[in-house]
């Protein structure tokens, strides 16, 4: 079925970290933080620990493997650190500028929201409160609600059941092609890369999203959402 892209979305579905606010400056700090308390290593090492396909990225295992190796672990050291890493990247993570105002004129227009992440639930509900955007989204999918991790459909699935839309009606706004765009294309969504998040930056040009954001406050400025 054609889609007409320059139609308002009835429905935008919102990936968290590195789309809505700047996750990885913050776990950057988180590390610093972990170093600053040791007294030793490098915080770049740290943070390339949790790259590791081992654990999950928020895992503190991580922490604890890498005071290990630079052979300064304790029980002790390992549960303030993690403490410390937990308490630096809530505090230091940040909205990017405009997301508070784009989900007011959404929200307003009656286009319906949620956000659709990788984090558990309890990381996700966290920092949207601290973010202070947890009011405005009725629907949070997590993979511990969905089952699934993206780039598998599900969550995107169970986010348009749950807001009642179909894919010809819905965008999805990430900073991944992997793990948003690529699934957004092959679910049949309007697609919205947030190129200003990926800080991974690995070129797939056979992904090609419908649109490219420079910056978040340029989401309204889209066919289809550039009238409300």
């Amino acid at each position: 079925m054609d889609v007409d892209r320059s139609q308002a979305p009835k429905a935008i579905l919102f990936d968290l970290d590195n789309t809505l606010c700047t996750f990885v400056d913050a776990k950057r700090a988180a590390c610093n933080a972990v170093i600053d308390l040791t007294g030793t290593g490098s915080a770049d090492e740290l943070f390339s620990y949790f790259l590791r396909p081992r654990y999950n990225f928020e895992d503190h295992a991580h922490i604890t493997d890498y005071l290990t190796d630079i052979g300064v672990y304790s029980k002790r050291l390992a549960e303030e650190a993690g403490g410390i890493y937990d308490t630096v990247k809530l505090d230091t993570i940040t909205l990017y500028p405009g997301v508070l105002e784009t989900l007011d004129t959404l929200t307003e227009a009656g286009v319906e929201i949620a956000v659709v992440t990788d984090a558990s639930s309890t990381q996700a509900e966290l920092r949207m409160h601290r973010l202070g955007i947890d009011s405005q989204f009725p629907v949070l999918i997590t993979p511990d609600r969905s089952g699934q991790r993206k780039p598998n459909h599900a969550s995107f699935l169970m986010a348009m059941e749950r807001l009642e839309t179909t894919p010809s009606e819905t965008w999805v706004v990430g900073d991944s092609l992997r793990r948003e765009i690529a699934p957004g294309l092959e679910i049949g969504l309007t697609t919205v890369f947030a190129q200003y998040g990926d800080w991974i930056k690995i070129e797939m040009p056979e992904i090609q999203p419908h649109h490219v954001l420079d910056q978040f406050e340029d989401l309204m400025s889209l066919p289809g959402l550039d009238h409300l």
